[in-house]
């Protein structure tokens, strides 16, 4: 399940760069993407890409011809050999990229360096090899393609524990110990006897690898055999041998299986071969047989019985392939696991015991890694083991039988201190309503970080940066740092109180806006929520903290009334009046002649009347046309109608109001309109 939701994350990242053209996540070695497997790992078609990909101004590497658009990869050593297959587009597929290019590296202390191995090129798919890396540390992968072409690709990985090369001839197999997947770089030549399979369903030998093993259970096995190119016929043929105390050699009469299909030529196409539960047949022809994919049933081993395998790449000398074993059989060798106990873990006096859980072996080999008070060891222990440092540690076993097999267990773990009680700096403690509450710390290399708070809130950023939405985001802000399995002690932010902002609103005991004749006397009535105090501003110089002030005009004037609520802790929102007109007694003024001409002097028809409770305007033209009516003495007349200049001549209006009193306002008259 891990390794589908990898593949389909690493499908979604290509179809992005596929689809906006960016430049993809892992374009620089310092963002690097840890591979999805590496332990027998194959992705399916077109899952990688390095479309968008940018040259990273690095040294090509040591086997390239050109740098490229690279991209970078990494993975923790398990083993100590990895193989790297980028298969491009080939006649088979939907891959896209063409001269693939696959490199090796180690990465620290900003300084790049490549483990050089080997890389082999078969048309569009490349292997990239290294041999002798160390367990447990990371290494950076880079692919690239020649002359700066992109397009995606297949990725296979393999990080594993070599067996002894095998040889061409059964009498130079290399013998088997365990099941662990691994992959043979190169095959090449029948040996001395290229007649051994004789009797079998292979015509002849041609490129072939022997392996041995015995069974050291009663149980079944199957196996898969994947050919680094995909366009080699790779051949099999399954013997075995008997009881290990009266081993036989291999001939017609102890071949209990055989594959020879020759798939890459077939349709549908096969190139991967083996045996599993699900098939029925027992040997598989050469040429295109029909209902033959490749696949035999697979065997129930005899314990202590001895078996042989014989693989042979029938299409080419220069490739290897992947073997892999699945089943409930088990192969006779050395088996060793580590067990590990913590002393005081994540405290400064902290130590660990390591113990072997071994058999079938005559020697052990432990590493306890970079900073250990103990380098190595050769007994099963317990060893008490502390170390110079912190950090990722990695602790290597060896088990060696007198049959010279071999089995390496690693255990990768983390030695960290309990980390220091963060220190929050806290930018408020009291907060209105759409404040950013910020909570900051120190970073803690490698930390993972944990925060809780109200109303289920939680967060894994060393910073918080929250607005404040709520009144119920009050309370109690906690965080917990941790590396590794270490946890700090928690830390604690309390935000007091998260306020409502007030809603300043107001309004007066005479309409307004209005035009008034000094002195004026106006009542302010506060409608405002949620407030303390008030600030008060009338535009003439006057200011009032009383909640509902009055405020006398002396002076003719244009005034600007501003009222600020506050709430306790100095939450603000700010309501305006605009123009209240102090006219100079009361006042009628009812211009005769206007000059609409944009001329910015005397555009429109102002009408100054102080006192005025209603109010209306209509103005005719000489026809006794209505060309305009307002009922808001600030909405003077421009010279238009329906959006019409009108021309020069004389026009009528008729006015007519109530005042504060009650009276009845009559006025008319002409105007002339000039431009």
């Amino acid at each position: 399940m891990i390794r589908s939701i990898l593949t389909l994350l690493f499908a979604l990242l290509v179809s992005a760069a596929n689809i906006y053209g960016q430049a993809p996540a892992n374009d620089d070695v310092k963002n690097a993407i840890p591979l999805p497997g590496i332990n027998g790992y194959c992705s399916n078609d077109a899952i990688f890409s390095n479309i968008g990909a940018t040259s990273s101004g690095y040294s090509k590497a040591n086997l390239w011809n050109t740098e490229g658009n690279d991209i970078w990869y990494t993975f923790t050593a398990i083993a100590t050999d990895i193989s790297i297959t980028i298969t491009g587009r080939t006649i088979d597929n939907i891959n896209t990229l063409n001269n693939p290019l696959a490199a090796i590296y180690t990465y620290q202390n900003n300084t790049l360096t490549e483990q050089v191995g080997s890389m082999v090129v078969n048309g569009n798919i490349t292997t990239a090899y290294k041999g002798g890396i160390t367990i447990g540390q990371l290494y950076y992968v880079r692919i690239s393609a020649e002359n700066n072409q992109v397009g995606t690709f297949k990725l296979c990985a393999n990080n594993y524990n070599p067996p002894n090369r095998p040889g061409q001839d059964f009498n130079s197999a290399a013998l088997l110990c365990s099941k662990s997947t691994f992959t043979e770089q190169k095959v090449s030549g029948a040996g001395l006897n290229n007649r051994e399979s004789i009797g079998s369903c292979l015509n002849v030998e041609s490129n072939t690898a022997w392996y041995t093993w015995i069974a050291a259970n009663n149980g079944n096995l199957g196996f898969t055999i994947t050919p680094t190119t995909t366009t080699d016929d790779i051949d099999w043929v399954l013997y075995d041998l008997g009881a290990a105390s009266n081993k036989q050699l291999p001939s017609a009469q102890y071949i209990i299986r055989c594959a020879a299909g020759s798939g890459v030529n077939c349709y549908p196409r096969y190139f991967i071969t083996g045996a599993n539960s699900t098939a029925v047949d027992l040997s598989e022809q050469s040429g295109c047989v029909a209902g033959q994919d490749g696949f035999v049933k697979s065997i129930d081993m005899i314990a202590g019985h001895t078996y042989a395998l014989l693989i042979d790449n029938f299409s080419s000398g220069n490739n290897g392939f992947t073997l892999s074993f699945n089943g409930t059989g088990e192969f006779l060798g050395p088996t060793a696991e580590i067990q590990q106990q913590q002393i005081n873990a994540c405290e400064t006096n902290q130590r660990l015991n390591f113990t072997a859980s071994a058999s079938n072996y005559n020697q052990l080999i432990w590493n306890f890694g970079e900073g250990a008070s103990l380098a190595s060891a050769n007994t099963p222990g317990p060893h008490e083991i502390t170390y110079a440092s912190s950090g990722k540690k990695t602790v290597t076993l060896e088990a060696i039988s007198d049959r010279g097999c071999n089995v390496i267990k690693s255990l990768t773990f983390d030695v960290n201190l309990k980390p220091t009680t963060p220190v929050i700096q806290q930018n408020r403690s009291t907060l209105c309503i759409g404040d950013l509450l910020t909570l900051n710390i120190t970073e803690v290399p490698g930390a993972t970080y944990s925060w809780v708070g109200p109303n289920n809130f939680t967060a894994n950023g060393p910073n918080l940066s929250l607005a404040m939405q709520s009144v119920a985001q009050a309370g109690d802000y906690t965080l917990r740092i941790k590396v590794g399995d270490c946890e700090s002690d928690a830390a604690t932010a309390t935000v007091a109180a998260v306020v409502n902002v007030p809603i300043a609103s107001f309004n007066t005991n005479i309409p307004l806006p209005g035009k008034f004749a000094a002195p004026l006397t106006i009542h302010f009535n506060n409608q405002s929520q949620y407030a303390d105090r008030y600030e008060w501003e009338f535009g003439d110089g006057g200011v009032s903290t009383e909640a509902n002030p009055d405020h006398q005009y002396l002076k003719p004037g244009k005034y600007n009334v501003v009222l600020k609520a506050f709430s306790a802790i100095g939450c603000l929102d700010t309501a305006s009046l605009n123009d209240i007109v102090i006219l100079d007694g009361n006042m009628v003024q009812i211009p005769n002649s206007f000059s609409p001409n944009g001329d910015g002097i005397n555009d429109k028809l102002n009408i100054n009347l102080s006192n005025i409770a209603q109010y209306q305007i209509k103005i005719f033209n000489r026809y006794g046309d209505q060309v305009f009516i307002s009922n808001d003495l600030f909405n003077s007349w421009d010279g238009s109608w329906n959006g019409k200049t009108l021309p020069v001549g004389a026009y009528f209006y008729r006015i007519t109001g109530v005042d504060f009193s009650g009276k009845e306002l009559k006025y008319s008259g002409s105007i002339t309109l000039i431009r």
